[in-house]
């Protein structure tokens, strides 16, 4: 993941200075848009337009500064956000990612110490860390729903003249804040931790009526394509109209006065309200009963397209602009040419026909494939930057047992015995490949490169075996004076 996450810093940035650069820069702050605002009265395009960050609205270089820092420690989260740019829209994701692995050590050992096998207990701190996040989502929309935006139209659906508009940076402040409030989505991933402890107790695949798990995953999965129908049917708020009233929406996400925020924030509310149905789905598919997930076993799902799944989600913008770029005369997309609605990353749509989706997702998946190929030689390169900067003796009779011990206790924060096995250490399944870089990485050396795949770790039971498959590659490499 990290050298992904390198890789689109590096575009995102490449990104960001086609655009924003000193002869654009201009010292006002607005958080304030129109679309108007992308042509001048002659009719023509207005020119390129870029604004400080909240901390340093007047200074160019004191944005694009504080910018990469922000992103190259993971930072563009709340309180950091008023930092920077948005250099890469959905980095911030990877700034969560770091923050769930920040209390994982400590989730993991409690449930271990205090949970295992003890299934009523789990299902009490599951239904106990929902609770929780209703009451979050309710005080979230009722403190953010009616939050003053910036007024472009009146009560009767008409434009209102620019000098009448009102300062929305209240509201974007607030949700911006609490979307971007790391411990809010942390909920989800401990529920998450919480969900595979109850799985292990419970071991619902190997019970006789495990069938019946199949038929829940497939009732919920009807459950939320009918949902999603809906909505769809609903369509759309043209942009200044006078909205028809939406059924599955409350008015203060759907009306012409808004700004887009109270949209949006409902929008990621409701996903939020449906973390009960996607748990036990989860939960259910694990089984792997039901026709759900015989479709989800298709190989060109699981071999060819889910592992693109992360490179699609953090490039999936970028390559929509580029194609846009592309297919417009060069235009580059609108929002990079007036002030935003919002400071942050746009709830727009990429404005093209809807036959051009196949195009653009298809350039997605083949870029994302692209990056895949690529991140190797990203992580070889950033391996030999570290040794140029940071001189390590390498040692070739370090003992093996020991640093094993080491990188499991940097991975689940818990110092295991050599005769723990995976599922006590927390790396059965999903920890196994990131268990497998480590090996690669730690017992390398610039004269005897080890090649552990995760076939060889399969007949591994207890940290004793991963250290005699170590030592068996170790072993080969040396014989072959690779």
């Amino acid at each position: 993941m990290y050298p992904m996450y390198a890789v689109a810093l590096i575009f995102g940035l490449v990104n960001l200075l086609i655009v924003c650069r000193p002869s654009t820069f201009r010292s006002e702050f607005h958080w304030d848009a129109q679309p108007d605002d992308l042509y001048l009265e002659d009719g023509s395009l207005a020119p390129l337009f870029c604004e400080g960050t909240p901390a340093t609205p007047t200074s160019y270089w004191g944005s694009l500064i504080l910018t990469i820092l922000v992103y190259i420690f993971g930072l563009a989260v709340t309180p950091f956000w008023p930092l920077n740019w948005w250099l890469g829209y959905y980095l911030w994701f990877s700034s969560m990612y770091y923050c769930c692995l920040a209390c994982f050590p400590v989730t993991y050992n409690y449930f271990f110490d205090k949970t295992r096998k003890n299934a009523m207990f789990l299902i009490k701190i599951i239904i106990g860390l929902f609770v929780l996040n209703a009451v979050i989502i309710v005080i979230a929309w009722v403190s953010l729903k009616d939050l003053q935006g910036y007024g472009h139209y009146d009560s009767n659906g008409k434009s209102v003249p620019t000098s009448e508009y009102t300062n929305g940076s209240g509201q974007n402040i607030g949700i911006l804040s609490f979307y971007l409030f790391g411990p809010f989505w942390q909920i989800y991933f401990v529920v998450g931790v919480c969900t595979a402890f109850l799985y292990d107790a419970y071991r619902p695949a190997e019970r006789h009526n495990a069938r019946n798990w199949g038929w829940v995953a497939d009732a919920i999965t009807l459950l939320m394509l009918g949902f999603s129908i809906a909505i769809i049917n609903q369509g759309v708020q043209p942009y200044g109209e006078y909205p028809e009233e939406k059924y599955m929406r409350p008015d203060e996400a759907d009306q012409f006065t808004d700004s887009a925020n109270s949209n949006r924030i409902w929008d990621n509310l409701c996903g939020r309200l449906w973390a009960p149905i996607t748990t036990l789905w989860i939960f259910s598919l694990s089984t792997g009963e039901g026709f759900t997930a015989m479709l989800l076993r298709n190989r060109t799902l699981s071999d060819n397209l889910a592992p693109n799944a992360y490179n699609c989600f953090l490039f999936h913008q970028m390559i929509g602009q580029w194609y846009y770029a592309a297919t417009r005369n060069g235009m580059m997309w609108n929002w990079w040419r007036f002030r935003k609605t919002m400071y942050w990353f746009s709830p727009g749509p990429c404005p093209v026909e809807w036959y051009e989706y196949f195009y653009v997702i298809s350039l997605v998946i083949l870029f994302s494939k692209l990056m895949t190929a690529l991140e190797p030689l990203v992580s070889n390169g950033l391996d030999t930057l570290k040794g140029l900067i940071f001189t390590v003796e390498e040692n070739d009779e370090e003992d093996t047992g020991k640093v094993l011990i080491g990188i499991i206790e940097g991975m689940t924060g818990i110092e295991p015995m050599m005769d723990f096995t995976l599922e006590e250490c927390g790396l059965a399944s999903i920890g196994v490949p990131v268990l497998v870089t480590l090996l690669n990485k730690n017992f390398s050396t610039k004269k005897n490169k080890v090649n552990i795949t995760a076939a060889d770790l399969v007949t591994a039971k207890t940290i004793d075996d991963i250290g005699k498959v170590v030592d068996a590659a170790k072993a080969l490499e040396r014989d072959q004076g690779v």
